[in-house]
C-alpha cells in the first residue's frame, strides 16, 4: 500500500513540473472601435507561437462567414449579457466551408481578419465587448478584451462595410 502512495506522489510531482506556458498567445484589436448600426464589425486576431516548436494545423473556415473555426468568440453587451448568434433563413445555401493548412514558426505571429458580426448580432447601437479564445489540449487560451461601440445610423463617420475577405 505504501508503494502505491509513493507512486501517486511521484506522478503528482511529475505532473506539477509540466510546463505551464501555453504554446501560443492570442491578441485582438478592432478594425474600428466605433461603427454605425448595421455595419460589419471586424477584428484582427493575432496568434503568436510561444512554444519551442512549429505549430502545424488544419483550420476549418465556417461556411458563409469565413471565420476560423478553431477560434471561439465571446461577445457581450454593455450589461455583460452574451449576445445571441445571428440566424440566417437558409444556411444550407451559404458558401461552402474550407480547410486550409498552415504552419506558425517559432516566435512567428499569424494575423487574420475576422468578421465577428457575421456570427453575432451586433446590429443594434450599444457597447459590445469581444474576447477570443481557443482550446488547446491542455489550455483554454484567451485573448485580451476589446470594446466596440455601435452608434445609431447617421451619428458616426461614413458607414463602412466591406466584402468578406478570404484568409490566405
Amino acid at each position: 500500500m505504501q508503494a502505491f502512495y509513493c507512486f501517486l506522489l511521484s506522478v503528482g510531482i511529475a505532473l506539477g513540473q509540466q510546463s505551464t506556458n501555453p504554446p501560443f498567445r492570442i491578441a485582438i484589436s478592432p478594425e474600428s472601435s466605433t461603427v454605425v448600426a448595421e455595419a460589419d464589425v471586424w477584428i484582427k486576431v493575432s496568434l503568436t507561437n510561444t512554444s519551442d516548436q512549429e505549430i502545424s494545423e488544419g483550420v476549418g473556415y465556417i461556411s458563409g462567414t469565413n471565420l476560423d473555426s478553431t477560434l471561439r468568440f465571446e461577445v457581450r453587451d454593455k450589461h455583460g449579457k452574451l449576445v445571441p448568434k445571428r440566424t440566417y433563413p437558409h444556411p444550407e445555401l451559404g458558401y461552402p466551408g474550407s480547410v486550409r493548412f498552415r504552419t506558425i514558426s517559432l516566435g512567428e505571429t499569424l494575423t487574420q481578419d475576422q468578421q465577428v458580426s457575421a456570427l453575432y448580432d451586433m446590429r443594434k447601437p450599444g457597447k459590445y465587448t469581444i474576447q477570443v479564445w481557443r482550446r488547446n489540449s491542455d489550455y483554454d487560451i484567451k485573448s485580451n478584451i476589446v470594446t466596440v461601440t455601435v452608434t445609431p445610423n447617421g451619428k458616426s463617420p461614413a458607414r463602412k462595410t466591406r466584402k468578406l475577405a478570404r484568409n490566405k
